[in-house]
């Protein structure tokens, strides 16, 4: 059984400027680079949306390079995973992150008295190197 082919984007190496534009926009992360240096497109991860042709200021994307279609379940898998790597903390509830939980009082002034006391050891140390560098 062949699998459909369809054109992927290809970037021209000799006119990338390495913007980023193309992959601040492209929903499968297909395309890898770092700014100021040449981008490259996975042909294996591109959908050919084509969101990078129109973003690129330089004209050197192109649809050229043969490639195999993408299913639409690897298409939406792999643009979640750009969406919760942009956004990590969107599918995590709020009370996970900021629990609504006060601890018990008595455990509340012991770690008070503790951090109180801790500030007040390094700046014991601090006075004791100020006095050692004299």
């Amino acid at each position: 059984m062949q699998q459909e082919q369809q054109m992927k984007a290809f970037i021209d190496e000799e006119n990338c400027i390495g913007c980023g534009k193309c992959r601040r926009v492209c929903p499968t992360d297909a395309i890898i680079g770092s700014k100021h240096l040449l981008h490259t497109v996975l042909p294996q991860f591109c959908t050919a949306c084509s969101h990078c042709i129109d973003t690129c200021p330089t004209d050197c994307i192109t649809l050229s390079t043969p490639g195999d279609l993408l299913s639409p379940a690897l298409e939406l898998q792999l643009t979640e995973k750009k969406q919760y790597r942009l956004n990590p903390n969107s599918l995590v509830p709020p009370t996970i992150l900021f629990p609504t939980q006060t601890p018990p009082i008595s455990q509340a002034a012991n770690t008070i008295t503790d951090r109180k006391q801790s500030i007040l050891d390094a700046i014991a140390r601090v006075k004791a190197k100020k006095n050692l560098a004299k």
